[in-house]
């Protein structure tokens, strides 16, 4: 077991909708006030709370920079703009925002070896 990063969420449906059908999150654990969801190797789990928790930038790594395209393609309603590439960091990438006004990022990495 790896670890979860947590959040709070004013709209507990709204989100796991969110990331489900707009980001292929899968439910993985079912909690009182509180969803796991999985993405890979990514826990990341929302609970019911009073107001959201926005701080932090939720990412999904994608294999191939024409699967974040797809992924941009699906969400240019929320998208702050195209996919590019960052050099600094060798990734080719994009940002954008979920309903509780979070940052999410897609990115791909452009080295040989992820542990380069």
């Amino acid at each position: 077991m790896s670890g979860i990063v947590f959040f709070g969420t004013a709209d507990l449906e709204g989100i796991i909708e969110f990331y489900e059908q707009r980001l292929g999150f899968e439910r993985w654990l079912e909690q009182p006030e509180c969803t796991i969801l999985e993405y890979g190797n990514l826990l990341v789990g929302f609970c019911e709370r009073e107001q959201a928790e926005a701080d932090g930038v939720v990412t999904v790594v994608e294999e191939t920079r024409a699967a974040v395209d797809d992924r941009y393609d699906d969400l240019t309603d929320v998208a702050d703009e195209p996919p590019s590439e960052n050099e600094p960091y060798r990734i080719y990438n994009f940002f954008g925002t979920d309903p509780d006004g979070r940052a999410f990022e897609v990115q791909t990495f452009l080295h040989d070896d992820h542990r380069a």
